[in-house]
C-alpha cells in the first residue's frame, strides 16, 4: 500500500521560509529513507502556514512506519533542534493511506 506523510505548520514571526528551509533540511540523507519526494508549500492566505507532504514509495504497512521513525531519529531530532525556535508545534503530524489518484484533467471513469 502506499503511503504519505503530512505535516502543517505555521512560521513564527518575522521568520522568513528560507531561514527555516536552510534548518529543515537533513544532514544525512539515508538509502533506504522512504520519504523519495517531499513537496513543501505555503498558504496562500497566509505565507507563514507550511504544508510538507513526503510521498513514501513503494508498498509499504502502517507497521512499518515504527521502523523507519526509529531509524531516522537522530536525523529528525538534529533538524527539530534547529528549527524549533523557527516554528511553532505542528498542527498536523500523520501518515494516510493512498485510497485514490486522480487526474482531474481527464474524465474519471468509477
Amino acid at each position: 500500500m502506499q503511503l504519505v506523510g503530512v505535516m502543517v505548520r505555521k512560521l513564527n514571526d518575522g521568520v522568513e521560509y528560507g531561514e527555516f528551509r536552510r534548518g529543515w533540511l537533513p544532514d544525512e540523507a539515508l538509502p533506504d529513507d522512504p520519504r523519495t519526494r517531499v513537496i513543501t508549500a505555503v498558504g496562500l492566505e497566509d505565507a507563514r502556514e507550511i504544508i510538507t507532504i513526503a510521498l513514501i514509495e513503494g508498498d509499504h504497512e502502517p507497521a512499518d512506519v515504527e521502523a523507519w521513525a526509529e531509524r531516522l531519529a537522530p536525523i529528525e531530532e538534529r533538524r527539530y533542534e534547529r528549527i524549533k525556535h523557527l516554528v511553532g508545534p505542528p498542527t498536523l503530524n500523520a501518515v494516510y493511506r493512498v485510497i485514490a489518484e486522480d487526474d482531474l484533467s481527464r474524465p474519471i471513469a468509477e
